[in-house]
């Protein structure tokens, strides 16, 4: 494997739990202490990162309230110059029905900025009050993804923040989000136990509610006769190549007492065109629009068969965050052991690994957009910024 430079950067009073990219240079970071009275506030920070990585620089922040919680997830609009997080308000707003955990902020070099706030949870008031774990906007840009910790998913228009498809439950642990396809217009939502493939068909006028069609599953794969759950999901980003998604499966439990709880990275592509049965029965029962009689609108709108074409046991312990690059040619993945690796995305070959990036476990991951920097974040207060060699092919 090749060596590259990494470099860590302290963020004092700062542990970090989300990340983005705004633009190849520019990061942008949430976390805190959540609501406490630790003295850690929580914030969402703006920083210009070199090309060689070495220097971090801070350009302006925003600060939230003690009483909030933590950002616990984020996306950019690189458009319009905004991001969109996850933070419940103060116990007192939440049980006034008043937790515009949804929220949009504008950002710049100067400042940042509240926009606007939506609310989906609606739980009661409690210690293991939900919060949003997941954030994704789509291709188009308009349409927004969420999932919360009480494993619901919804839909919004974006930017106005409506509701688009009302919260609706899924049958697991929820881990993960993305879109993909062609066009964009396809969803995964990812559970510990299964990849739900969503067909998501817009409306020109906001008004008129899309339409969410669950198309496939594709359930947990048989590896080394281990039980194993889905940790993430995401479409490979890379147009050239057959559509395929890469995941990430942890071991639930170890082979036998004392061995390592194994981490795997599989890549499932399409092996067979599109089937012409309609779905089945488990599948029109967690469809959130009724089929067409006869199914002929599934067998046009189905992918094909999925199965796993490549496989990669990358850890003895769980991994807890993954990105796929931009151009699709670079996966990298975060492991609890405290390391971080790099996979070639067609032959999953590592690349890279630094055996120690934090003291603690990776909390966030993401390339920049040509995938020449990889930035990894954890609540040890620490970023490492990781130089990508050119020879990846990532970018290219």
């Amino acid at each position: 494997m090749t060596r590259t430079a990494h470099h860590p950067h302290p963020t004092p009073s700062f542990p970090v739990y989300c990340l983005d990219w705004a633009d190849d240079d520019t990061l942008i970071l949430g976390g805190g202490g959540g609501a406490s009275r630790s003295g850690i506030q929580n914030k969402l920070k703006v920083c210009k990162v070199t090309k060689d990585g070495k220097s971090v620089k801070y350009l302006s922040e925003y600060t939230l309230s003690n009483e909030e919680d933590a950002p616990m997830t984020l996306a950019v609009d690189r458009n319009s110059k905004q991001l969109i997080t996850g933070v419940n308000g103060s116990s007192s707003l939440v049980k006034e029905g008043k937790n515009e955990h949804c929220r949009v902020y504008s950002y710049s070099d100067e400042k940042v900025d509240f926009v606007k706030g939506q609310k989906t949870i609606q739980a009661e008031w409690s210690d293991d009050y939900p919060y949003q774990k997941l954030t994704s906007l789509s291709p188009s840009s308009k349409l927004l993804v969420i999932g919360t910790t009480d494993d619901k998913v919804t839909l919004l228009h974006y930017p106005s923040l409506n509701i688009a498809v009302p919260s609706f439950q899924t049958d697991s642990e929820l881990v993960d989000l993305d879109w993909g396809g062609e066009d964009g217009d396809w969803l995964i939502v990812t559970t510990t136990k299964s990849i739900l493939l969503y067909h998501v068909i817009s409306q020109e006028e906001e008004t008129e509610k899309p339409k969410l069609e669950l198309k496939q599953t594709i359930y947990t794969p048989s590896l080394d006769i281990t039980p194993v759950a889905f940790r993430s999901a995401k479409f490979s980003r890379n147009p050239l190549t057959p559509l395929t998604i890469h995941a990430v499966l942890n071991a639930t439990k170890s082979s036998k007492r004392g061995a390592p709880r194994k981490s795997f990275v599989v890549s499932f592509g399409l092996v067979s065109e599109p089937s012409k049965a309609p779905l089945t029965k488990e599948e029109i029962k967690t469809s959130q629009e009724k089929p067409t009689p006869g199914g002929q609108e599934e067998k046009e709108a189905s992918l094909g068969k999925w199965d796993v074409i490549s496989r990669r046991e990358v850890g003895g312990k769980p991994v807890t965050v993954f990105d796929v690059s931009d151009d699709g040619k670079l996966l990298a993945y975060g492991c609890s052991d405290l390391s971080i690796g790099i996979l070639d995305s067609k032959t999953l070959a590592p690349l890279l690994k630094i055996l120690h990036a934090h003291s603690f476990p990776p909390t966030a991951l993401k390339f920049n957009s040509s995938a020449s920097l990889l930035v990894s974040a954890s609540a040890d207060n620490t970023i490492r910024v990781i130089v990508v060699p050119p020879s990846f092919g990532g970018g290219e």
